[in-house]
């Protein structure tokens, strides 16, 4: 099914393409839960974050072009954003690539396809920033010297100096990381075609910032595979008694948590509502709780499986030296696993607000039925029933709960406008017409049994 954007996602793996996903990790020349492992799924993580850097950058420098500079601050932040994330994913790189010997050959991330677009992207943005600048009514130093962060033009040069220093600096980590396998070229180690295919499956028309919203899906998916794997390695050993190897997979899988989070405030802090529901119909009757990786396998089953199994080595080792750290590696799971419910919690809020705004897929009101997932786990986490010292507050709990729930707080006024404007723009949602009529297709899948 399509509208006049483009396709309307039939399920989460689609609108994801996971396939792809699955298909760039199949194609690793190595082991799941090898460090070789962990800094593939990093590099084919940035290649697809640079595969969305490049299509921003064409964007703004296009809207240089046309002196539209509201347009182009709006791109950049993005841009400024995608850094970031290139950031973390290159510092977790740097230190995976510790447990090499020093002489081992290093990741040529300028040999990657996606770098070799973001050069060209790169002189064609710079050179149209240029020329702006040398247009006679352009003066750079006022706008450095007398504007800020309101200023649409003072944006465009700030997110562009910031960029510029971050790009510097992944592209070092990078450069100063192990290459795992040497003996291939890295289109051929990053399963570059399946990478590309899984940014650029689904394109909207017009300036949407669907991409990015996929591809800041896409890196979890494609990290948490690796974690995942881990995790049931070390339930393995755990059981078996040999805690070493339990702590020594999940160093690995902690590695990943990191950059696995920088995904989230991207598109917190850039995606405003009107740009959200310009793609909302897109996205079908899906919703994040529909990952059967991160939602089903991480959060839930392997996660309680691990906690099992280490409460029994417990019970049987109790005095292993390694013990007490292969407890913190729970801990520092369920750390993991709140923050991410926590962040996610933004997207209905901001994105869709209250007042019983209907989710795609049909709960009765977005914000309230995210809160309670979040707070029926918290209630039931598997750390918090083995360690008592362990809380996992509830979202309707803390010393500013009662004010932000209260009638003087900004929130609710915000929650209920925002709720307001989304209901009128999306009626078939709320009233649960045409391809929002059909029931959700999604069902729980089978349980991940170690």
């Amino acid at each position: 099914m399509r509208n006049h954007r483009g396709v309307i996602a039939e399920h989460y793996h689609a609108l994801q393409s996971l396939d792809s996903i699955d298909a760039a990790r199949a194609a690793m020349p190595v082991a799941p839960g090898t460090r070789s492992a962990l800094l593939i799924g990093l590099y084919q993580s940035v290649e697809i974050g640079l595969h969305n850097v490049v299509q921003l950058l064409d964007r703004a420098a296009g809207h240089l072009r046309d002196h539209d500079i509201a347009a182009c601050a709006i791109d950049l932040h993005w841009v400024r954003s995608f850094h970031r994330v290139l950031v973390r994913l290159s510092l977790a790189a740097r230190r995976i690539s510790a447990g090499w010997d020093g002489e081992a050959p290093r990741w040529a991330v300028d040999a990657t396809p996606a770098f070799a677009d973001f050069m060209g992207v790169l002189r064609r943005f710079d050179g149209a920033l240029t020329h702006l600048a040398d247009q006679p009514e352009i003066d750079l130093g006022e706008v450095i010297a007398e504007r800020s962060l309101d200023d649409a033009f003072f944006a465009v040069l700030h997110c562009t100096r910031i960029a510029n220093h971050d790009a510097r600096v992944w592209s070092a980590n990078l450069g100063a990381s192990v290459h795992p396998a040497p003996h291939l070229a890295p289109d051929q180690l990053l399963a570059s075609d399946h990478v590309r295919q899984a940014v650029f499956e689904h394109q909207l028309t017009g300036n949407t910032y669907f991409t990015q919203f996929r591809a800041l899906h896409q890196i979890p998916e494609l990290l948490v595979r690796e974690i995942n794997d881990r995790v049931e390695i070390a339930i393995r050993s755990a059981r078996a008694g040999d805690i070493t190897a339990a702590v020594d997979v999940l160093d690995g899988a902690e590695e990943l948590f990191d950059p696995i989070e920088a995904c989230l405030p991207p598109i917190v802090d850039n995606l405003s509502t009107y740009d959200y529901h310009q793609i909302r119909e897109n996205l079908g009757l899906t919703s994040g709780s529909h990952s059967v990786s991160l939602r089903f396998h991480l959060f839930t089953e392997l996660y309680e499986q691990l906690v099992e199994a280490i409460a029994d080595r417990a019970e049987a080792d109790g005095d292993h030296p390694l013990l007490p750290r292969l407890r913190r590696h729970a801990m520092g799971l369920n750390v993991f696993i709140f923050s991410w419910r926590d962040m996610h919690l933004h997207l209905p809020r901001n994105n869709l607000g209250g007042a019983e705004t209907k989710s795609l897929t049909g709960a009765q009101d977005a914000v309230r039925t995210v809160r309670k997932m979040r707070d029926n786990a918290a209630s039931n986490d598997p750390v918090a029933q083995l360690e008592k010292r362990v809380q996992v507050p509830s979202s309707a709990v803390g010393p500013l709960a009662e004010y932000l729930d209260g009638p003087e707080s900004s929130d609710g006024l915000l929650l209920t406008e925002t709720g307001k404007v989304t209901q009128a723009n999306f009626r078939d949602v709320q009233e649960r017409l045409n391809v929002f009529s059909q029931p959700c297709p999604f069902s729980r899948p089978p349980r991940r049994v170690v």
